[in-house]
């Protein structure tokens, strides 16, 4: 199969014509923290979290999207407060009244989340020069922990597009490299790096990625607990 560079999308194959028995897993990827490394200077974050939701079928990755523009009407932009248009469904943005009213009218749809955290003052020198580097290896760390045995219809990877052209080609040839192997040649494959305002399953991405970094972080768990039984993988990488 060849691989072609679509700018900000990546695609292995010619596309698949997909009926409903056909077995679609999406994978939408955020990140909490920053990557700066310089503590004397600067205020980094202590750590950094990386979040991955992998929804299982094309009906609850519908579903999802619905279920985000729903609460981004009902309760962000209800109509006698409409001075001010929210357009995003964001961890900062929301209470926790909301986001346990989001999470009540998604949490019987296919998906799972996995999650590594690690402490940035635990990272070897050599590596904090090489942030994308890094953040490539953790992003593949993920990956690995997610199993597409039964995967037959497509896979698509969603990340939020934060790199400039040249790291988005690294961070999908890195991708590549390390999933071609583990899934059959006929799958379609999709890598796409994505403004979280055009795509509403990131936002959800965002939303559960900031539940693991205040746990690590503050020691808060009242949103972690209310998604946890949705968590799959939740590692910290302190040592």
């Amino acid at each position: 199969m060849v691989w072609r560079d679509e700018g900000n999308r990546y695609n292995r194959g010619k596309e698949l014509k997909i009926n409903l028995v056909s077995i679609m897993i999406y994978l939408y990827l955020d990140e909490s923290g920053d990557l700066g490394f310089d503590f004397e200077n600067k205020r980094p974050s202590p750590f950094f979290t990386i979040t991955v939701v992998v929804v299982k079928n094309i009906a609850s990755n519908q579903k999802l999207k619905k279920e985000v523009e729903i609460v981004l009407k009902r309760k962000l932009n209800p109509k006698k407060k409409q001075k001010r248009i929210i357009t995003e469904l964001k961890w900062a943005k929301t209470t926790l009244e909301i986001k346990k009213y989001f999470f009540e009218r998604i949490k019987d749809e296919d998906f799972d989340i996995y999650s590594i955290t690690f402490a940035k003052q635990k990272v070897n020198e050599n590596l904090r020069h090489k942030p994308d580097r890094l953040y490539n290896y953790f992003v593949k760390q993920l990956i690995d922990r997610i199993d597409f045995t039964l995967i037959d219809g497509g896979l698509t990877i969603v990340l939020d597009k934060s790199k400039n052209k040249e790291q988005i080609k690294d961070c999908n040839d890195y991708i590549v490299k390390n999933i071609e192997g583990r899934i059959p040649l006929e799958v379609e494959v999709n890598i796409i790096h994505e403004d979280s305002a055009s795509i509403k399953q990131l936002q959800i991405a965002d939303m559960f990625c900031y539940g693991f970094y205040e746990k690590y972080n503050k020691s808060e768990y009242h949103w972690y607990d209310v998604f946890k039984e949705k968590i799959r993988v939740d590692e910290s990488w302190f040592g």
